[in-house]
């Protein structure tokens, strides 16, 4: 069980070191700097939880946030604390559950090097910590290395949890809402779409349908050719306002053709984190498997594949089956609803829940392998590494398609 404050009040996420091979601009304003750096809270309770007065402590800068009254987290939420806006940012957003605040600091707070987390409830005199790359666990009671002011008597809910180690870029993040484990993924500030965007064809036996016109018990077809049901459908609608505002909700634009002959055999807009099927002796090579899932954003060193910036809102549509699979979409093979992690953060609460109920799942049963992916998945620095690979040495990234060498095509 996750150390936790009031009943499920988890740290959740950290964003230690925004910059690096990686850069994440949590703000939008095109720059990654350091006060981009992030600290995510969960809650993991069926309830929702009032977390107005808690603060957030660093060794070094002391105390450094308290949640505003009135905080009240939904079950399933997230509550994201960024350290400070720049000039032409702006807080991310999320689903109506999830809370962004900023700490309103010009400089960084959060040591790279390694730190310690530390969330304190004054009310029932009790906190939680974090470690990561390294850091040994402090003891705030007593008041040294930037805990002046600290409760001399408040008690350490559980022995601390350790992070692990970062990547530049990336974030710290537990690998499911609220579990025990952790690594070093793409960060996610309250939610990420995982999903097929409004317009897009989905190929059923009775031929290509526009995503938004399936319904539960509708059949699909699968890269085998096998017709199966639609289990589950989650559709999500996000403004021009909160996609200009941030980057990651827009969605990736593939062209036709961009891929290989016909593929997509007409222009595709998908999430971006939604991943293709990539296939042959490079993914074998580097993944052990002839075929790879890979995520849409790691293809953006493709001409004709870019990041939309649309003037309308966008409508993103996720498909479960009884497992996961590979659909075609526009000619072009895409997985299905993968519930694992980025699905267990982007769908909220009593969604979720439904989805799980409907294929006698848990949470945790999906930590031992009931709902196992269709094929490898690659994490985004890998695929970016596999897409560079295949455009190096002019290999197709399927039987019968073609790389571009040009950098990147305007929409």
């Amino acid at each position: 069980m996750p150390d936790s404050l009031l009943g499920g009040i988890v740290i959740n996420e950290i964003l230690v070191d925004p910059n690096g091979a990686l850069n994440f601009d949590t703000d939008g304003n095109g720059t990654a700097a350091a006060v981009d750096e992030y600290v995510e809270l969960y809650n993991t309770s069926g309830s929702a939880i009032d977390i107005s007065g808690l603060e957030l402590w660093d060794a070094g800068i002391g105390h450094w946030f308290t949640f505003p009254p009135g905080t009240i987290l939904a079950a399933g939420g997230h509550a994201m604390v960024m350290s400070g806006l720049q000039a032409g940012g702006s807080l991310p957003t999320g689903d109506p559950d999830d809370l962004f605040f900023e700490a309103g600091r010009a400089t960084a707070l959060i040591n790279n090097g390694g730190d310690n987390v530390t969330l304190y409830d004054p009310g029932n005199d009790e906190f939680v910590q974090a470690t990561y790359n390294g850091d040994s666990l402090d003891d705030p009671t007593l008041g040294a290395g930037g805990y002046s002011g600290f409760s001399a008597t408040a008690t350490r809910n559980g022995l601390g949890e350790d992070f692990g180690n970062d990547t530049d870029g990336q974030s710290l993040q537990r690998t499911g809402d609220g579990s025990d484990t952790f690594g070093s993924e793409d960060a996610t500030p309250g939610t990420t779409n995982i999903c097929f965007a409004d317009g897009t064809h989905v190929l059923t036996p009775d031929g290509p349908r526009r995503v938004e016109t399936l319904a539960v018990g509708d059949l699909v077809l699968n890269a085998d050719n096998t017709a199966v049901p639609l289990r589950w459908i989650f559709a999500k609608t996000w403004s021009a306002d909160q996609m200009r505002a941030r980057q990651n909700l827009a969605p990736i634009c593939i062209s036709q053709g961009a891929l290989g002959v016909n593929l997509p055999s007409k222009y595709l807009r998908i999430s971006q984190q939604h991943r293709i099927l990539i296939e042959g002796p490079i993914a074998r090579r580097m993944f052990g498997s002839d075929e790879v899932l890979v995520p849409a954003k790691a293809l953006l060193s493709l001409a004709g594949v870019y990041i939309d910036e649309p003037s309308t809102p966008v409508s993103y549509y996720h498909l479960m089956l009884d497992q996961h699979d590979i659909l075609i979409s526009e000619g072009l093979r895409s997985e299905s609803l993968y519930l694992g992690k980025q699905a267990l953060s982007s769908i909220p609460h009593a969604a979720l829940n439904e989805a799980l109920m409907l294929l006698g799942l848990s949470k945790e049963s999906l930590t031992q392998n009931r709902y196992p992916p269709a094929r490898p998945i690659a994490q985004m620095k890998q695929a970016r590494r596999l897409i560079a690979r295949h455009r190096r040495n002019d290999k197709p990234l399927t039987p019968d398609g073609k790389v571009y060498h040009i950098q990147k095509a305007a929409p």
